[in-house]
């Protein structure tokens, strides 16, 4: 689930590359939950995703800088499938979906 402050967390965006390993390597399915954040924001890391970036960005090293393509490469493939895309809270049936699509 991509929500505002996903791209503040290299926790997270260290899952997030391993997700899509798995989504390539092994044909695991991947439904992006995009929570108050629009999809071009997190495939082109714009908006909120960019100024993450920026201060990713700050004092990197070269080891930092891979990673940081890393996320960046894996942003790009989970902003470019088909998810949910959801302003105003969760919706019962679009939670009911992702149960179903397992």
């Amino acid at each position: 689930m991509f929500s505002k402050n996903y791209a503040d967390s290299k926790w997270c965006l260290d899952e997030l590359v391993k997700i899509m390993e798995c989504e390539a390597e092994k044909g695991q399915k991947v439904f992006p939950i995009f929570y108050h954040v629009e999809p071009t924001e997190v495939r082109n890391q714009s908006g909120i995703y960019g100024e993450a970036f920026k201060n990713h960005k700050r004092n990197a090293d070269e080891e930092k800088k891979k990673k940081i393509e890393e996320w960046r490469a894996a942003l790009r493939k989970a902003g470019q499938l088909n998810g949910f895309h959801l302003q105003n809270g969760f919706h019962p049936k679009i939670e009911l979906k992702v149960l179903d699509e397992r």
